[in-house]
């Protein structure tokens, strides 16, 4: 019988509390990156991290999505891919 192929889970310790976000916003400061994780819009959490890690977590973050598509044969899309067609007007295409 065929196994589940294995994924590296973050170790986390029990009491650590968890986020769940859908939406983001992101600045630059003279210091550091401040990241607002958003829920349905309305900010839940506000993260500042150097430069240095924020382009770490940004290429780490591409890495294994990239993976998810090449394994996957799928396309993921952004939040601005589905806003437009979300947008688009449907007749619109029907030239």
């Amino acid at each position: 019988m065929a196994s589940e192929p294995k994924h590296e889970e973050p170790v986390s310790p029990e009491n650590i509390q968890a986020a769940y976000f859908n939406g983001f916003s992101m600045t630059i400061g003279l210091g550091d990156v401040v990241i607002a994780l958003q829920l349905n819009g309305r900010p839940t959490l506000v993260l500042n991290t150097s430069y240095t890690v924020a382009k770490t977590m940004a290429e780490g973050l591409s890495k294994i999505i990239s993976e998810l598509e090449h394994k996957t044969r799928t396309t993921i899309m952004t939040t601005q891919v589905v806003a437009a067609a979300l947008t688009q007007d449907p007749d619109q295409d029907a030239s």
